[in-house]
């Protein structure tokens, strides 16, 4: 509970000083420790303490809550982090106050930068050759690729070596042809006129009225008439580029004068660094320029983030040379914008913070199916009042690089900001629908101010009541300009005229009532299809607006689906329902005053309690009904407690922070709220697993001779254990066995002492001196569920020992981790990083069963209740959270692996093998249950010179079935894998083990009925330079068997041979068990057959015609190697090939032509960081229209096949390698086996996927939320 900590020298700088600060406070409030601080804050204990290690300045909510959970002024000790911080950054300032930065950081490179832009010189080249070629072109490229500093500092300084009239920049805006017509007129003069247009997808984001835009394309497709000595060249975003298909011309235009601008290679990032140092006469140390290449390889938009991180770092560095230690303390790659855009706002006061986020808002363009974007505004725009701390602001945020002020025009840097900087992003995602009402709003005052105020372009009806619902009361307004503010107080004083009129005109309209019904008569049917496609129109947006709500509202979002699928039956709405049922959201509670910056929420350990605590009441509260099960007064008249709440949730302990008020406890259960003081307490402690216990650390004291460590019986008040220390010693952590029977702790300098509690004596425990070294060098050891174990979290994962044996047992292995807990049972694990929430199955540790992200929010008091199969935590401690894991929890759940696995082609039966070095095992399932429908003998993994065949009429559960040849111990081979194969029918299936054999040995494939079990006579296949009987087939040339397949009449069977010095893949006719055919130079270990049953695909990517045996093409079917899965449509439409990246291609049935790419399992693992999660099985539904898609660390996901869009999120699965996917012939089930669970079914069929989320949400839409979300639709009951 608290290792002593290195000295630090307040004279040796302002980030010394103020952690010399910090630490005395922390004594001064009775030396709390960090475990007891990190309980009232949202941060953990290794962060709390790293704030007063004195290597950095902690970030001001960091210092606060250090401050905070000391008792202390918290506005204070703001003005000395301030303090500390102006003088960190003076320090900075003097180090780099000698030259110019070598590095952009966010901000574009500009012509005149071109002698500091290296690393692009070779794409520079091309686009050039590519303006020279065509009168008109286009640089695609994602956002941070490059794109604009591309044109910018590499193509326009070289045009200027040509003979050219005038080179002209510019991007389009919001009315790109009135602004920009005349820059696309050539200047008068020899040679041409170069327009560069950068940002093009502006007209997109920016532009809203279709004729502009429309007309700005044709102005800039002028270039094509030859008699116009124009050439456009645009920059575009990559995903912009299905839009720009919307205007037939540009895409004609487009077709074959595109660039695409992709990544830098290794060599290029490297001149990116260096060469601009030395320009400078700097360097750069080699191990960080291998870090950072290695870092920006493979990083979407990684280049500005890499320009900003090197940026920093000169401003750190010491010296002449920018090393590893000053590029970690700006951030890295991943964390220096955060950190710079951090210092920028932390430094600022709460007006200007204010002030920061509107003018950081106003400066985004909400993305509508696609990404965010930047908005450049004009500078007048973000005048909405405080003009002198706008001025301050904005100056704080261009001198940061953060924004650029060019003439009128305020813009982001980059667009990088948007996605680097959490707080930014939590902004966006808070007000997104906001955002998208202010940018209508702000675009119909102007064309209202522009048409002389036009009453006629006034907000009327929803769009005004939505307007005034978003800017109207509690200071709102204060977002708006003067303009906005006007015209929306226009609309509303013209509502109120317009309803004076409508009561002067109800006498005459009710005469004009029956002809209306008479003419509402002749145009019913006109409006049923009106009707129609208005109702399809709401669906579609509450599919949409379900997707926004799953983390804000998951049960609401889960209604709405269902509303959103019941009014019609679309891809969207689809979506959205599979959505629902695939979220991991369950529930979001905001308990009432829970939000009270002075309330204290905790949550029981089983999380089905949550406890919060106000200056003036308790209150406890059922996590799942919402319910209110008490509230009782205040606990203590102390000033600021420290709290700890018992694992039951009946019983609080307060901790005034003075060692002479000493702690009281409050019982919680009704009727019963006096405080009981505990006796001899001076520091706050934790309770046991139990409840009953209190783990209690004096050691802090400062009471000479009382130094000890005690276990309280809480209920009896009395010790029943107590651990004195000498001469002022300290004790480090501490842990108490779930049956309060047995105390580990970590003695100062000392090894693990485990003491006996009823006996008061020290155990000899088996553990080596490694082993308690590790216990006592990590941040928290606790004792594992069964009280058998001791677990300790350290910086690399969670490792346990076991204290009977003394080994350690298989670890966690997860850097980060900031707090955990075991569940009841003690089966599984659940714990937070600053990134994710993951829940581990202790057997099993290697690969979590469950993963969530955290978006912007920090994570504590996690606990999970296996019973309800959920996982609850505090969100930034004000809102309960309950995220559904169900999926890998139950009984079918099995330690031991499979390897291999496959489904009939009619889902009767499913065969499973588990492999090891010597043996493999193989079953027989049920392919709709899971029932075992026969095991079949262990398959050997070895091999010797001579073996037994098996009786071709011997049941396979009853001899020595199908195994493979058999040798000494010795002859062992390393590994083995599984061969298996069904016929089409199901009645067949073929099994043997691809043995890693020598050349020369025979390798045998078992053939089972499988409908009786009985094997027929098995396949031998003898590998080369084997001399023995006739019985084998000899395959010259060929090394071991990859993979086998039944061959279209079900008669013969495709076998695929790796080897020398080509691929093979040889035909047997089954009835004569002989060679028929040998198809040179097809192979891979994955096989498929197109319905015609006349086409073999391989992962190799040969095109295979079974009738000629010849291989007809071969093409590339996968961007990263070899395909790891192969899947044909039933009607042979469509082809999928996945590989190793996650990435799925989409190919014609033939593989005559690409159709797409489907990121597949890429983009979630390349969010997190982790290395790729390769496709390990695919399967289309009957009619071919959706996809499943399946990967090697459990991620399941549903795909329609012709949009290329993902149905709904990833399917819930318990986090194990998926073998095999199939897909009910009626649609309605997709079928899975796991490695740790043999079969898996999902319900994905629209009806029965909303009975299911029906029963999650608990009821149907109100009445209420219908009229707020459809209310021009009649409410219908929908679950």
């Amino acid at each position: 509970m608290g290792r002593r900590e290195s000295p630090v020298d307040p004279n040796a700088g302002p980030v010394q000083r103020f952690a010399y600060e910090l630490r005395k406070l922390r004594q001064e409030a009775g030396g709390l420790t960090y475990r007891a601080m990190a309980r009232g804050t949202e941060y953990s204990v290794t962060t709390l303490s790293r704030a007063a290690a004195g290597e950095q300045l902690p970030s001001l909510p960091v210092a606060l809550a250090y401050v905070a959970a000391c008792g202390a002024d918290t506005e204070e000790w703001e003005r000395r982090w301030r303090e500390a911080a102006a003088g960190e950054a003076a320090v900075a300032a003097v180090a780099a106050e000698d030259g110019d930065p070598p590095y952009q950081g966010l901000t574009r490179f500009e012509p005149g930068d071109h002698e500091r832009f290296f690393g692009r010189e070779r794409l520079a080249d091309e686009v050039l050759a590519l303006v020279r070629a065509h009168r008109f072109s286009a640089v695609f490229g994602p956002s941070g690729s490059g794109k604009s500093s591309l044109l910018r500092a590499g193509l326009i300084p070289a045009l200027r070596g040509e003979q050219l009239a005038a080179i002209r920049i510019l991007t389009p805006g919001p009315e790109p042809a009135a602004t920009h017509a005349a820059l696309f007129t050539a200047k008068d003069g020899p040679g041409q006129t170069v327009v560069v247009v950068d940002q093009f997808e502006e007209i997109f984001t920016l532009c809203t009225d279709p004729a502009e835009r429309k007309a700005f394309i044709d102005l800039a497709l002028t270039a094509l008439q030859p008699d116009r000595r124009l050439r456009v060249v645009l920059a575009v975003r990559a995903d912009f580029y299905g839009r720009c298909a919307e205007h037939d011309a540009l895409a004609r235009a487009l077709g074959a004068t595109s660039l695409l601008v992709g990544p830098m290679n290794p060599s290029e990032l490297r001149e990116a660094i260096v060469k601009p140092a030395m320009a400078s006469g700097l360097i750069v140390e080699k191990s960080l320029t291998a870090r950072i290449v290695a870092e920006v390889t493979g990083e979407p938009g990684g280049l500005p983030l890499m320009s900003h991180a090197l940026l920093e770092t000169w401003r750190r560095r010491k010296g002449r040379a920018l090393g590893e230690a000053a590029y970690d303390a700006a951030g890295g790659i991943r964390g220096a914008i955060a950190r710079t855009a951090e210092d920028v706002y932390t430094h600022l006061t709460p007006a200007q913070a204010g002030i920061a986020r509107r003018i950081l808002l106003r400066l985004i363009a909400p993305g509508e199916g696609s990404q965010d974007t930047r908005r450049p505004v004009d500078r007048a725009e973000l005048d909405t009042g405080r003009a002198d701390d706008t001025a301050v602001v904005l100056e704080r945020l261009v001198r940061a690089r953060l924004l650029t002020l060019d003439d009128s025009t305020v813009d982001l840097a980059h667009e990088a900001l948007i996605t680097a900087w959490p707080r930014l992003r939590s902004w966006i995602e808070e007000d997104r629908e906001r955002l998208h009402v202010h940018r209508r709003l702000t675009e119909a005052a102007r064309a209202w101010h522009d048409l002389g105020r036009d009453p006629g372009a006034l907000y009327r009806g929803s769009r005004l009541a939505t307007a005034e619902e978003y800017f109207t009361g509690d200071g709102r307004a204060e977002d708006l300009t003067d303009l906005e503010r006007s015209f929306l107080a226009a609309g509303s004083a013209g509502r109120v005229r317009e309803r004076r009129r409508l009561r002067g005109l109800v006498g005459a309209l009710s005469l004009l009532l029956a002809l209306a019904v008479l003419a509402g008569a002749v145009a019913w049917q006109q409006n049923r299809s009106n009707d129609r496609q208005h109702t399809q129109a709401e669906a579609r947006s509450i599919a949409a607006v379900a997707d926004r709500m799953r983390f804000a509202d998951p049960v609401k979002a889960m209604q709405l689906s269902v509303a959103a699928w019941r009014l019609a039956d679309t891809a969207e709405t689809r979506a959205a329902l599979l959505g629902a049922m695939a979220q991991k959201e369950q529930d979001v509670f905001a308990p009432q005053g829970g939000d009270d910056g002075q309330v204290q929420n905790m949550l029981s350990a089983d999380g089905r309690t949550l406890v919060s605590v106000g200056p003036e009441w308790v209150r406890r509260w059922d996590v799942r009904t919402h319910k209110l099960l008490g509230s009782l007064k205040g606990v203590t008249a102390m000033t600021n407690p420290s709290l700890v709440l018992s694992p039951d949730a009946r019983t609080l302990v307060a901790y005034g922070g003075d060692k002479d008020e000493g702690a009281v406890a409050r019982s919680l259960a009704p009727g019963r709220s006096e405080d009981e003081r505990l006796p001899g307490l001076m520091e706050l402690g934790d309770f046991g697993p139990s409840g009953r216990t209190l783990l209690i650390d004096n050691t802090y004291s400062g009471r000479p001779g009382q130094e000890s460590v005690r276990l309280l019986d809480v209920r009896h008040r009395r010790v029943l254990f107590e651990r004195r220390f000498d001469g002022g010693a300290t004790a480090g952590d501490m842990a108490v066995s779930p049956d309060d029977r047995i105390v580990a702790l970590c003695p100062e300098d000392a090894p693990l002492e485990v003491w006996d509690v009823a006996k008061d004596r020290k155990l000899s425990v088996p553990l080596n001196g490694k082993a308690r070294k590790s216990l006592c060098d990590s941040d928290e050891i606790r004792f594992t569920a069964d009280g058998l174990g001791l677990a300790a979290s350290t910086d690399s994962g969670i490792q346990f020992w076991n204290l009977s044996s003394g080994r350690e047992a298989p670890r966690i292995r997860h850097s980060g981790i900031k707090e955990y807990s075991f569940s009841r049972d003690g089966k599984f694990l659940a714990a937070v990083d600053a990134d994710e929430i993951l829940v581990w199955r202790i057997a099993s540790p290697g690969t979590p069963l469950f993963r969530y992200p955290l978006v912007n929010e920090s994570a504590t008091d996690i606990h999970m209740d296996p019973s309800e199969r959920v996982v609850r935590y505090l969100g930034a401690g004000t809102v309960l959270r309950t995220l559904s894991f169900d999926a890998g929890t139950g009984s079918s759940w099995r330690a031991k692996a499979l390897n291999t696995a496959a489904f009939s082609s009619d889902g009767r039966f499913l065969a499973t093998v588990r492999t090891s070095d010597k043996s493999a095992v193989l079953q027989l399932l049920d392919g709709r249950s899971g029932r075992i429908v026969r095991d079949v003998p262990q398959l050997s993994c070895g091999w010797e010179e001579s073996s037994a065949p098996t009786d071709p009429g011997a049941p396979a559960g009853s001899g020595d079935g199908a195994s493979a040849a058999v040798g000494d111990e010795s002859s062992f081979s390393e590994s083995c894998f599984a061969l298996l194969a069904f016929r089409a029918d199901g009645q067949t299936l073929a099994y043997g083990v691809n043995t890693r054999l020598p050349s020369g040995i025979t390798e045998r494939v078992s053939l089972m009925d499988t409908a009786t079990g009985r094997n027929t006579s098995p396949l031998d296949i003898k590998l080369p330079h084997h001399a023995s009987g006739s019985a084998s087939v000899d395959f010259d040339g060929a090394g071991d068997v990859e993979g086998i397949a039944f061959g279209p009449d079900g008669k013969s069977m495709l076998a695929s041979l790796a080897g020398n010095p080509d691929d093979l893949t040889q035909i047997w006719d089954l009835r004569h068990r002989s060679r028929a055919k040998v198809i040179s130079g097809a192979g891979g270990g994955v096989l498929a057959l197109r319905s015609d049953q006349r086409t073999l695909v391989t992962s190799g990517g040969q095109i295979v015609d079974l009738r000629s045996g010849k291989v007809t093409r071969h093409v590339t079917l996968t961007e990263e190697g070899p395909a790891t899965a192969l899947a044909i449509s039933p009607d042979g439409a469509h082809l999928a090939a996945g590989d190793g990246s996650g990435r799925v291609a989409i190919w014609s049935g033939r593989a005559e032509r690409r159709l797409g790419v489907l990121p597949g399992t890429f983009d979630g693992v390349a969010a997190r960081g982790g290395d790729p999660e390769p496709v390990s099985a695919l399967a289309f539904s009957p009619d071919g229209g959706t996809l499943a898609l399946a990967g090697a660390q459990g991620t399941l996901q549903l795909w329609d096949v012709a949009s290329g869009q993902p149905l709904g999120g990833p399917l819930r699965t318990p986090g194990d390698s998926l073998l095999a996917l199939r897909i009910s012939a009626d649609s309605s089930t997709l079928y899975a086996a796991g490695a740790h669970g043999a079969l898996q079914k999902y319900a994905i069929g629209p009806s029965r996927v909303a009975a299911d989320v029906c029963r999650r949400a608990g009821a149907t839409l109100s009445r209420a939320d219908w009229q707020t979300y459809l209310p021009g639709i009649p409410y219908r009951k929908t679950c």
